[in-house]
């Protein structure tokens, strides 16, 4: 009798030396891994070091537990092999979360900070949290299993708990969905201007749930994610954000083309020069004449503003200079 407690307490003595020496083991492991470029060998060790280092003292202590068994058989039961079966399955499932968790971490976020918008930081912490609750329910699920418990009303219960949660949160989810679209297909971005439902304005945030933009009233307008993922985008800001603006004027038909012409391009090349900071040099202005009736002709100024903000500062200034200049060369207009 003696000798078996003897026996046990030493198995507790190697399995708590062996802890230790893993422990010292992992700490050089992580310093090497820091040293290294990649981040998967600073993953793995992250996740293996504490739960092999807490088997290397169970399963000393599980022995341990069987040599001592003689001397306390109401204990008998913990000897059974399938209690470290189920203790195997929990270091698996331990091991495979603290994986999967530091994976997104340090590559999912490391592709969200590319990104301007932190939509994408957001869903990453949703996708953390929804793993860990998968592989540890799987885990206990096997776990379970082993013990023989009976796991069909548990399933059954998660199943209806499911369903209830993803009925009464179905707005909530298709919100997320249709964000999660935004993030991969990325229409826009924060600061861009869109049109999007008969909405003009730029885009002041985007969110899990929603996008606000603010108009050119300066309203806030809130849209649902998955209306946006339905949506037809008009994005003023891709590729680039010049705006084309025409300008249409018309003259009576007796008018001299040649002449009306030479004045407007005038205007639009003495525009592009005093106002190079709202006019995009490439590409230039050009003016076509595009109507011909009975008494009238309509000529049309195309020109190309450097941003989407510089709209009606160029039209304003367009018009201002073709009133002053038809005038000065007796051009009517009509």
């Amino acid at each position: 009798m003696e000798t078996a407690l003897f026996e046990s307490l030493l198995f507790v003595l190697i399995g708590g030396i062996a802890a230790v020496i893993l422990h010292f083991a992992f700490i050089y492991l992580k310093k090497r891994a820091d040293l290294t470029d990649t981040k998967m060998d600073d993953l793995l060790v992250h996740s293996l070091g504490t739960p092999l280092i807490m088997l290397a003292f169970f399963i000393p202590l599980y022995v341990a537990i069987q040599h001592a068994v003689p001397v306390y058989p109401q204990y008998l039961w913990i000897a059974e092999s399938k209690f470290l079966t189920s203790v195997y399955i929990l270091i698996g499932t331990w091991i495979v979360a603290t994986f999967v968790d530091g994976f997104l971490k340090t590559y999912g976020i490391a592709l969200a900070e590319k990104t301007d918008t932190d939509l994408d930081d957001r869903i990453i912490a949703i996708l953390q949290t929804i793993a860990k609750y998968i592989i540890w329910f799987t885990g206990l699920m096997f776990v379970f299993q082993n013990l023989q418990i009976n796991i069909t009303p548990l399933i059954a219960g998660a199943g209806i708990i499911g369903i209830a949660i993803a009925l009464a949160a179905q707005d909530v989810f298709s919100n997320l969905f249709g964000s999660a679209v935004i993030v991969v297909d990325q229409p826009f971005k924060v600061g861009d201007r869109v049109l999007i439902n008969d909405i003009l304005g730029d885009v002041l945030h985007i969110g899990p749930r929603s996008t606000r933009i603010i108009t050119l009233d300066s309203d806030i307008v809130t849209i649902p994610n998955t209306k946006i993922a339905t949506s037809v985008i008009h994005n003023y800001s891709l590729p680039n954000p010049q705006v084309r603006i025409q300008v249409p004027v018309t003259v009576p038909s007796a008018a001299d083309i040649p002449q009306v012409k030479r004045v407007l391009l005038g205007i639009t090349d003495e525009a592009a020069k005093d106002r190079a900071d709202v006019f995009a040099q490439d590409p230039g202005p050009t003016v076509y004449l595009t109507k011909v009736e009975k008494s009238t002709m309509t000529f049309v100024v195309t020109v190309y503003a450097s941003g989407f903000l510089y709209n009606s500062i160029i039209q304003d200034y367009l018009n201002t200079r073709i009133v002053e200049q038809f005038r000065k060369e007796g051009i009517i207009l009509v």
